[in-house]
């Protein structure tokens, strides 16, 4: 929740070396407000908002900074949070085919501004000095958030701000973090630990019955004939109600990193850590339809048709370092490594209840038709239809130049590399592979200036971006209803960015900022091997437009600082403007 925020970091590029596997296109640290020994003080923001057709809204928030003796302090954060609704859930009606059709409505679903979220939450941290040189600042976060009605909305089929759904939505999410940091120094060298454990807990539901709709049409135009019915009641007559997803997620997260450094005085300067990270997440979807037979349920004793229960485990493990060294008072150069290891599983099972029935040979599921003597298996999972580790080690590498022509004029130029771990796929279907680890290198020419007496900083950079073997996830319900990620071939994006921002007095600034991107595919895809293998056309022939990628984007902003009697104001108006980009590589979908 931002609130009582020291201040946020957003590192451009990629950080690969100090801040590891994901970081690609860069890093955003949000750093909060740590205690102040010695002092007591606190304050609290109250906020009413309302947005266009749609209710109103408000936030509270206050923070409490107090001291405990002369060596020890704690800052508590609480807030309270309404986002008042805006999308509104209109009469609609859908039509199952089958050996009889049925029509659903929605009449009891219908309402204006359905979606709202409510979110209370609370931090803690302690800080005690233990001596001069060492001290140690345990934490504690946690936040409930309740969520109401669907938060997409379909303008060409319903209205602008408007949708029909046959099931309500809502759910809970609600999660804590602990952490603990160790500061300290050993000599002239600075040591810090930072560890921190996450649990998070979601439940939630929502509808489901256009895929019915989509599967029973698609299963009627494959055979020709209204055959069967999708889903069927215990009296073998065809199932009248809607489909609805219920789903747990459970997520923990624990890391550890030790870091030393060297002093920042110091001509050669140099940093070095080692970072472990174990991330497990359990989730359950059951596909409910609420009315079919118990005997064909997924779960026992349910009226589950579809199951997707799996567990995911990554760890993570890497040692990391840096040196940089003052060639002169104003040209330093700076290199960079980090090592790391992962693992990642995955064990579970989805389908339908066919897709449990068989026997155990040997120790080993083995699915059979039950015509053909196979047993239903219950629990489901315990059949481990999946059951996969992908992991690997490599290296990311970073070098720095950087010129400081004065104070206020720098220019620098970095080749600097992200990666992303690989992984294993989660859908069932035989033949598809595991995804390796991808790679980002980044070639990047800028500058920070401060001109005109401080009046004006004129920030930007010129950059070449590689993004080799890249992974890129595609849902397609011909081979699976889940999600595979697959490892596409390479891109490059050529760019530049800038953030001239103008202090016009001490009461006004005016700031424009933007970006530039020509990303393009730099090899041909085939999402198949054999269509690659018989000269078929490539999904994604070279020179695609990456997909998610606007040419540009821009932002304009005006803010004025002014008194009210005591009490400090503000007026701020903005504008942005994001370029039209495409949501698929793949040129045939």
């Amino acid at each position: 929740h931002m609130y009582d925020i020291a201040r946020v970091e957003t590192l451009a590029g990629p950080q690969g070396t100090f801040y590891g596997q994901g970081s690609q296109s860069g890093t955003i640290r949000i750093i909060t407000n740590k205690p102040e020994i010695g002092v007591s003080t606190g304050g609290y923001d109250l906020e009413a908002n309302t947005v266009k057709s749609g209710d109103p809204g408000y936030n509270l928030n206050g923070f409490w900074n107090f001291a405990i003796g002369d060596k020890a302090a704690v800052r508590l954060v609480g807030w309270y949070k309404e986002v008042g609704g805006y999308i509104d859930e209109v009469p609609t009606t859908i039509t199952i085919p089958g050996t009889e059709y049925y029509t659903l409505d929605n009449d009891d679903q219908v309402g204006k501004n359905t979606n709202t979220v409510t979110t209370a939450g609370v931090r803690a941290l302690l800080k005690v000095d233990l001596n001069e040189n060492w001290s140690i600042t345990p934490g504690i976060m946690a936040q409930k958030s309740d969520h109401e009605g669907y938060f997409e909305h379909n303008p060409e089929l319903f209205g602008d701000l408007e949708t029909g759904r046959f099931w309500p939505a809502n759910g809970t999410d609600d999660w804590y973090q602990a952490s603990l940091t160790l500061d300290g120094e050993m000599g002239d060298i600075n040591l810090v630990y930072a560890g921190a454990y996450l649990d998070r807990e979601q439940d939630y539901q929502y509808d489901y019955t256009s895929y019915t709709e989509y599967l029973a049409y698609y299963y009627q135009e494959y055979y020709g004939y209204d055959a069967f019915c999708m889903y069927y009641q215990e009296n073998v007559e065809c199932s009248k109600a809607p489909q609805y997803v219920d789903a747990q997620n459970d997520f923990t997260r624990q890391s550890h990193e030790i870091r030393l450094q060297s002093p920042s005085d110091r001509r050669l300067r140099w940093t070095g850590g080692l970072f472990y990270q174990k991330q497990e997440h359990s989730f359950d979807l059951q596909y409910t339809v609420p009315d079919s037979a118990v005997s064909t349920s997924v779960v026992e004793g349910l009226h589950v048709v579809w199951q997707t229960r799996q567990d995911r485990v990554d760890r993570d493990t890497a040692l990391f370092g840096e040196v940089t060294y003052d060639f002169t008072d104003k040209f330093s150069g700076t290199f960079g490594a980090r090592y790391f290891e992962y693992k990642n599983s995955l064990y579970g099972f989805n389908g339908f209840l066919r897709h449990c029935t068989g026997q155990y040979i040997d120790g080993e599921f083995v699915e059979i038709p039950a015509d053909e003597g196979g047993e239903i298996q219950y629990p489901c999972y315990d059949t481990g239809i999946l059951d996969d580790v992908a992991e690997g080690d490599d290296w990311a590498f970073k070098a720095n130049l950087e010129y400081r022509f004065n104070s206020d004029a720098m220019m620098y130029a970095t080749w600097s590399e992200g990666f992303r771990a690989g992984g294993v796929n989660r859908a069932r279907v035989e033949g598809i592979p595991k995804y390796d680890p991808d790679f980002v290198t980044n070639y990047e020419l800028g500058w920070k200036t401060m001109l005109a007496d401080g009046a004006l900083r004129f920030n930007g950079a010129l950059y070449i971006v590689d993004w080799d073997n890249f992974q890129f996830g595609f849902l397609d319900f011909t081979i699976s209803n889940l999600t595979i990620v697959q490892n596409v071939g390479n891109s490059q994006t050529k760019g530049v960015d800038w953030d001239l921002t103008w202090a016009a007095n001490d009461s006004n600034t005016l700031t424009f900022a933007g970006s530039y991107n020509d990303a393009t595919l730099k090899t041909d895809f085939w999402r198949d091997q054999t269509d690659e293998d018989a000269g078929l056309p490539a999904n994604a022939p070279k020179g695609t437009p990456m997909p998610y990628v606007p040419k540009w984007q821009m932002t304009g902003i005006w803010r004025s600082n002014f008194d009210v009697g005591s009490m400090p104001g503000f007026f701020q108006a903005a504008v942005a403007y994001t370029g039209a980009r495409w949501n698929d590589l793949d040129t045939m979908n």
